[in-house]
């Protein structure tokens, strides 16, 4: 399944169309920072595998590392106009493996269970679990002047099953800690941001009369681009959940969730034959 541009135009304005979550009452509150750093300019914490960056757009520099992780992405990324939306404070992204109705493996930057130690070839990242069951593949690319004239980063995960016998109830999840316009030379959002959802589609952002005098305001979205299963998008309450059916943070009467939360997009991949795989496919982009 891929979504066409007209789709990915009209969930740009996703603070507008955002679909409440099920069985969540309306809430004004705002969640305090669940994270705190001394300098907005961090530097990453983990060692980096691959750089991938673009002029177009007034500059996209995304930072992968050796396990997989997004541990930075600055955009716009050009003169003094640098704002960092992931590679500061408790900087996570990544990903969480559940099988057979337990959590297996997860790895999100700033804390990691249950995956041995990663091979990198200069096209992919490959993790096995420690049980020996699963592998999980991911491949990143950089496509330049794309979508809506925004600059998207495709993410696709490749699930295998290493054993003679099916592996049920398969849930993947890429999970991230969008600090929007935290880091950078010009950040300046301490953390705090809005967050909202559609069917395809998770994003934290800024409205515009947010930014300080001279600075901007941004957003990024996490988005289907490729199932493999049966899916769903959600905010959630903590930053770095590793769980697999993480809990959902409030919302308010507007159907955004204003804080310091995380977004997910978890991929229900049902079962896997024995020695089988699955793909799911989701890019981020700035907008």
């Amino acid at each position: 399944m891929r979504y066409s541009a007209s789709v990915v135009a009209t969930a740009v304005a996703v603070g507008s169309l955002a679909v409440g979550i099920a069985g969540q009452g309306g809430s004004d509150r705002v969640q305090p920072a669940q994270q705190s750093v001394s300098d907005a300019k961090a530097k990453l914490v983990t060692t980096p595998w691959k750089t991938f960056s673009t002029t177009v757009g007034r500059g996209t520099k995304v930072v992968v590392s050796t396990g997989g992780n997004i541990t930075g992405y600055a955009s716009p990324n050009s003169g003094s106009a640098v704002y960092e939306h992931i590679g500061v404070g408790a900087i996570g992204e990544g990903y969480v493996l559940c099988y057979d109705g337990s959590s297996a493996a997860y790895d999100l930057g700033q804390s990691a269970s249950g995956w041995a130690a990663p091979t990198t070839t200069s096209s992919n990242v490959t993790r096995n679990t420690l049980d020996g069951r699963a592998s999980l593949q991911q491949t990143f690319s950089l496509t330049p002047g794309g979508i809506s004239s925004a600059t998207s980063f495709l993410v696709s995960m490749t699930v295998t099953n290493r054993t003679g016998s099916p592996m049920t109830n398969v849930v993947l999840r890429r999970q991230v800690d969008f600090d929007i316009d935290t880091g950078g030379g010009a950040g300046w959002a301490g953390f705090i941001s809005n967050h909202s959802r559609t069917r395809g589609t998770v994003a934290a952002f800024h409205d515009p009369v947010e930014a300080p005098a001279g600075k901007e305001s941004h957003g990024i979205m996490m988005m289907l681009q490729s199932p493999g299963g049966t899916w769903e998008t959600r905010v959630t309450n903590a930053i770095l959940d590793p769980s697999c059916d993480p809990t959902p943070a409030p919302l308010a009467a507007n159907f955004v969730s204003r804080g310091d939360f995380g977004d997910t997009m978890i991929f229900r991949l049902g079962t896997i034959p024995a020695f089988g795989s699955k793909t799911s496919v989701l890019r981020y982009m700035r907008y």
